[in-house]
């Protein structure tokens, strides 16, 4: 029997990461008019600079900005492509007993 000296296994750093509660709050603070654009941003800026500084920590080769600044990951896309038009649902998606915002 050959004895395995590398892993079988392989993986790739999609982009996507959670946000800190840091970035949550101002994302919150900004959609009910409590801080500017200018201040949400500064706070994504914070809390980019801190995943970047996290992923080459951890050896990464290629680093990414977590996602920080869209909205949705799909829909940002959606709303991008010709023929797609935005609207406001009524409700958001239903998910394990939440709802997500409209």
């Amino acid at each position: 029997m050959t004895k395995r000296t590398t892993s079988p296994f392989s993986y790739d750093i999609v982009g996507s990461f959670l946000r800190p509660d840091k970035l949550k709050a101002a994302r919150t603070a900004f959609e009910a008019d409590e801080i500017t654009q200018a201040e949400l941003t500064k706070v994504e800026d914070e809390a980019i600079i801190d995943l970047i500084n996290k992923q080459e920590a951890a050896g990464l080769k290629a680093v990414t900005d977590g996602e920080f600044r869209r909205s949705w990951w799909h829909l940002d896309f959606f709303w991008g492509l010709q023929g797609v038009e935005f609207t406001i649902p009524e409700h958001g998606y239903f998910f394990h007993g939440e709802e997500t915002r409209p």
